[in-house]
């Protein structure tokens, strides 16, 4: 065993990812969606990051700044019917927690430093409802109907 950066990290995830499993099996019910962890992204000289498949600029910080943004970790679970996404923000207020669905694409802005974006299959958006409860944001999407050829 190595104390590299790299494995220490990995046997960090191997532990948590051990204690969250065993949290939901004591919870009962390991169907509920469930979201942990998040990533945090340091921008250069106060220069945002920019994704190469993001089309509209982002603004440019007022000052230099080394402070960064938080990216919390999403997980999508899909049913026939429905699509839920479930992502851990925790300490946010309900009033900083702003969603919206363009192209495809469920994007959440919590307390202006905490943004991440989802792509979702074909679902139909004015199906949305979303539920903030123990840190975890649930958003969930009904996939329509489908459409029957004859």
């Amino acid at each position: 065993m190595s104390d590299s950066p790299a494995d220490i990290f990995e046997q960090l995830n191997e532990l948590m990812k051990r204690l969250m499993e065993q949290g939901l099996k004591e919870q009962g019910d390991q169907n509920r969606p469930f979201a942990y962890g998040f990533k945090i992204v340091l921008h250069d000289a106060g220069m945002p990051e920019i994704p190469a498949t993001e089309a509209a600029p982002v603004a440019e910080p007022k000052e230099p700044s080394s402070e960064g943004t938080i990216e919390p970790i999403a997980e999508m679970y899909t049913t026939d019917d429905d699509v839920t996404v479930a992502i851990d923000l925790p300490g946010a207020e309900t009033e900083n927690i702003h969603l919206s669905l363009i192209n495809g694409t469920l994007t959440i802005i919590a307390g202006g430093n905490q943004l991440t974006s989802v792509e979702v299959p074909a679902v139909d958006p004015d199906s949305m409802q979303s539920r903030y409860k123990h840190g975890v944001l649930e958003v969930k999407f009904s996939r329509g109907k489908s459409i029957r050829i004859d």
